[in-house]
């Protein structure tokens, strides 16, 4: 039986024993608690310290009310779920700024904020620079500091995501050290860094299956040098203006990708239902798809509230858009704008039917996905999504997400103690990450598809993608040489197409829109459902909502009536906060960003 990782308990216990510490412990790790002379003197205390680092990085749902944001983003702090907000793939009810060259709010950020933040580093090089101490067998030690490289390789790759160049620290600092007041990394220098200790993580953990029970193994770090690898290694090639080889890169996520590819298989099931369910359990202990995943039991101390509020209320109040399903394929393996088997788009029922069994199953039908019954009362978004007019929380495209429906009452119930499980790393990814690599080294072949996107396609069975006979689709490939100005060729369009269907709303689309340099797709107008009045008899046009020409509800007609506006001479990266530049003279802001 192949097992998984649940991070959640580790960090609990770890901070009670340790520290004694209440729940906000998790998010800033007492230092000074630890430095006396009585700590890092044994293996427990390098395993208490890594312990209390998971739940920091391996975030899941979060816990309790799971309500933060997460800047720079300003989203919910459950990104797993929602951080598709600000890509072309969702509308919330109040549009983000992200992505609209309207961002400015930490510009005048304090110290730290917007992203810019370095306690995580402080809190890794803290163990780097004292975990000798303990004298151990570096057999013993080195499981523990293979941990630590993990996540500083993780929180290191997500700050080049943000800023590109940024601050390289090997050693924790304070407030006077010399290291705090230099100009940035090189991206170059720190991407390598961050393969580099990436490659020691992999050495130091232990192979799958020999870990210690809930722990990191050696899978969890190669899947996060493919990730890493495909993200780094495309950015290169389409960002030209780095002037960076992106080859190693790209034989970096092949390599890693390839030592996973036969240790893992999709879940099986009904073509109607096993995507849709994959994301709707308490336990991924025998599940073979899920590499790493944060589990909410009666075993941890803490849950979520995610479950209850997802399902019954919609709380983050958002809806998928018209450009994400029109993406998915007809039944017949062709598209909307070419297959016999389309229906049309009338209404939502009819332009479901006959698709990629992944549309149902990732966008609710009107009448599906229904609340179990329960006591509970508040806004239910079902049968029919809550439009702007009607009562509770809104769903502004109509396009209710059922991916991560989770409907169980008993759930519910248990409010911030839910126990809904978190699936973090998914081989599904690996396949996606395998097949693009691989088309950009120039190394793509059908055996390689069958391996990858076919495997995704057999689970919900859709016909396969044959390499020279790509379905045709002029809407699609006008999207790309409209708003990115190239066309793009018909498998890699497909390749990407399965990418965005497949990971929906697991937090992958902005970063491969900004990988692929392709961040005016946001400005494709964001449309939701065809209005059919009928359906909504309370709702009023052109006061509670607008259409288009074509009767397509367009959530923001009057907020910003001429669309999203990505700017390509800035939006690719994020600023640092002005307060950070006036510390530091040596810091340069990023372009553009004023």
């Amino acid at each position: 039986m192949k097992r998984n990782i649940n991070i959640y308990t580790l960090g609990v216990i770890s901070c009670l024993l340790l520290f004694g510490c209440k729940k906000n412990l998790l998010d800033k790790y007492p230092l000074d608690q630890i430095t006396d002379e009585n700590y890092w003197k044994t293996e427990n205390d390098l395993k208490l310290y890594t312990n209390s680092l998971y739940p920091k990085y391996i975030v899941g749902f979060g816990t309790d009310f799971a309500d933060g944001t997460v800047q720079p983003y300003g989203v919910n702090v459950n990104t797993l779920v929602y951080g598709d907000v600000i890509s072309d793939n969702a509308a919330p009810l109040t549009y983000s700024k992200v992505g609209t060259d309207e961002y400015i709010a930490y510009l005048s950020g304090g110290s730290g904020s917007g992203g810019w933040n370095f306690e995580g580093i402080r809190q890794l090089n803290f163990f780097i620079d004292n975990y000798k101490r303990a004298n151990l067998p570096d057999n013993v030690a080195n499981k523990y500091l293979g941990e630590i490289y993990f996540f500083k390789a993780w929180d290191y790759f997500n700050k080049v995501k943000l800023f590109g160049d940024v601050s390289w620290l090997q050693h924790s600092l304070n407030i006077n050290s010399p290291e705090l007041f230099e100009a940035r990394t090189p991206r170059a220098q720190v991407m390598d860094s961050v393969i580099n200790i990436l490659n020691k993580a992999i050495d130091y953990l232990p192979a799958k299956g020999s870990e210690e029970t809930n722990r990191l193994n050696k899978d969890m770090a190669l899947f996060l040098k493919s990730r890493i690898g495909l993200f780094e290694g495309t950015y290169r090639k389409y960002h030209t203006e780095l002037g960076l080889d992106p080859n190693a890169y790209l034989r970096y996520s092949v390599e890693a990708s390839e030592a996973l590819l036969n240790k893992y298989s999709l879940v099986q099931g009904d073509h109607n239902t096993v995507y849709n369910s994959l994301f709707a359990t308490e336990s991924y202990k025998t599940n073979t798809e899920v590499i790493m995943w944060r589990e909410y039991s009666t075993a941890v101390t803490y849950g979520a509230a995610f479950s209850r509020y997802f399902a019954q209320n919609l709380r983050h109040q958002f809806g998928a858009t018209r450009s994400l399903v029109d993406e998915y394929l007809c039944s017949d393996g062709l598209t909307i704008s070419t297959s016999p088997l389309f229906k049309g788009k009338e209404s939502i029922q009819t332009e479901m039917e006959n698709r990629d069994p992944r549309l149902t199953q990732t966008i609710a039908n009107f009448g599906t996905y229904n609340l179990a019954s329960t006591t509970i009362q508040g806004a239910n978004n079902a049968p029919l999504p809550n439009l702007p007019g009607m009562n509770g929380n809104k769903c502004p495209t109509g396009y209710r997400l059922a991916k991560w429906f989770y409907n169980s009452p008993v759930d519910w119930e248990r409010v911030t103690n839910g126990q809904q499980a978190a699936p973090v790393f998914r081989f599904a990814e690996i396949l996606l990450n395998y097949a693009e690599a691989k088309y950009e080294l120039g190394e793509i072949n059908q055996l390689v598809i069958d391996q990858t996107i076919n495997k995704l396609r057999d689970r919900v069975g859709m016909p396969h993608l044959i390499m020279g006979n790509e379905p045709a689709d002029s809407r699609l490939d006008g999207i790309y040489q409209t708003y990115v100005g190239v066309p793009i060729n018909p498998l890699l369009r497909e390749i990407r197409r399965e990418r965005r269907v497949e990971m929906a709303f697991e937090n992958t689309r902005w970063d491969d829109l900004m990988r692929w340099k392709a961040g005016k797709l946001i400005n494709v107008p964001v449309e939701g459902i065809k209005f059919v009045q009928s359906q909504f008899p309370t709702v009023v046009v052109n006061k509670d909502i607008y259409l288009s020409a074509e009767g397509y509800i367009l959530p923001y007609f009057k907020t910003i009536p001429t669309g999203r506006k990505f700017d390509e001479t800035k939006g690719y990266l994020f600023p640092i906060p002005t307060e950070d530049l006036l510390l530091n003279n040596k810091l340069v802001q990023n372009p553009n960003w004023k």
